[in-house]
């Protein structure tokens, strides 16, 4: 069976190119007010810091690791909407998980004083003090998913949890389906480079020797941020094992390639014995889960792209106006995705 094309690899794609660089026309002159990643158009900017800042010109610098991955791709596309809407400058750029190059672009919105950098740290401790230079000269600063100190926000999630569901979802799959005379064998798609998806790779591994243990054994553990990396490893995994029935993901790349690999080896009839687990519950995802593919259960957080931009984008602008948060860092929420609920969640994408 010829392989389906994994749509969201060319929607990050897109979303890669459409958003470095990207931004508004200033809702009162009608100029174009862009601000890319070398120097931003300031030629109101005079007037605009006399008048004082109002919402329609706040100023925003978001810098990510990667928007090759689906799901930064799927939110950031849904955020540059919402930031559109309000008549912000922005951009958005992608680091590729080098902290050189996120320290230089952190460097760039301080140089064209923006009003709140938003980052997704490649390194957090190699950014910190970047950070500190940015509140000094009086920008709110918002970390994604790391518990930084020179910020005025974190946004994070509970990684070891997050790690723990995932793995707790798939050992329950391997009870169901696997004994101690007949062990499934996982692959565990991970990205220990950064820290906290070490952390979630050891909650999948804890939850599954903790409820399944004698049933299972871990054959592989492939890096795979995004699909394409992850379906050439796990075709590399099926070649050396092909018996490889259960995947663990850190997040939705690993999922999606994985399940783009079980797919095609099953000629798209995926037994019953078959599953991957994972995080980040994207359309792509919901969609296999609701198709009855390999993907089984994913952990989402706020909902759909939609939701998670609308929140994010609310906090965004929560700092910009001077609001201040009893804690530093707000703890996300996290949801199982089955097939019980996925057409429920799947609903909100449409």
């Amino acid at each position: 069976m010829k392989k389906r094309v994994i749509s969201l690899l060319l929607i990050g794609a897109m979303v890669l190119t459409g958003l470095v660089g990207c931004g508004t026309k200033n809702a009162d002159t009608g100029k174009d007010t862009t601000v890319t990643e070398d120097k931003a158009s300031t030629e109101d900017s005079t007037k605009e810091e006399d008048a004082g800042k109002t919402d329609a010109n706040f100023k925003v610098g978001i810098t990510i690791q990667s928007l090759e991955n689906s799901y930064w791709a799927g939110v950031f596309g849904e955020v540059e909407k919402l930031i559109k809407e309000k008549g912000w400058e922005y951009t958005i750029l992608a680091c590729n998980d080098n902290s050189a190059t996120q320290i230089q672009q952190i460097e760039n919105f301080v140089t064209n004083k923006v009003d709140l950098i938003m980052v997704h740290p490649s390194d957090p401790n190699a950014i910190e003090d970047y950070l500190k230079q940015a509140r000094d000269a009086g920008i709110k600063v918002m970390s994604w998913d790391d518990a930084m100190t020179n910020t005025d926000l974190n946004w994070i999630l509970d990684n070891t949890k997050l790690g723990y569901a995932i793995g707790q979802e798939a050992a329950n799959f391997i009870n169901d389906h696997y004994t101690a005379d007949k062990v499934a064998e996982v692959a565990i798609m991970n990205y220990p480079q950064t820290p906290i998806l070490l952390e979630r790779e050891t909650g999948i591994l804890n939850a599954l020797e903790e409820i399944a243990k004698g049933k299972y054994k871990v054959v592989a553990q492939q890096p795979a941020l995004d699909a394409q990396t992850a379906l050439t490893n796990m075709e590399t995994i099926l070649q050396a094992s092909p018996d490889t029935k259960i995947v663990c993901s850190i997040g939705a790349g690993g999922d999606i390639g994985a399940n783009e690999a079980f797919m095609t080896k099953t000629e798209g009839k995926i037994p019953d014995d078959m599953g991957i687990f994972s995080a980040d519950a994207t359309q792509q995802q919901l969609e296999a889960i609701v198709n009855g593919e390999a993907t089984r259960a994913s952990v989402g957080f706020e909902g759909s792209n939609k939701k998670t931009a609308a929140a994010v984008v609310d906090l965004y602008e929560r700092l910009m106006n001077g609001e201040t948060f009893d804690e530093q860092n707000l703890v996300r929420p996290l949801t199982v995705i089955d097939s019980s609920n996925a057409a429920d969640f799947l609903a909100d994408y449409k």
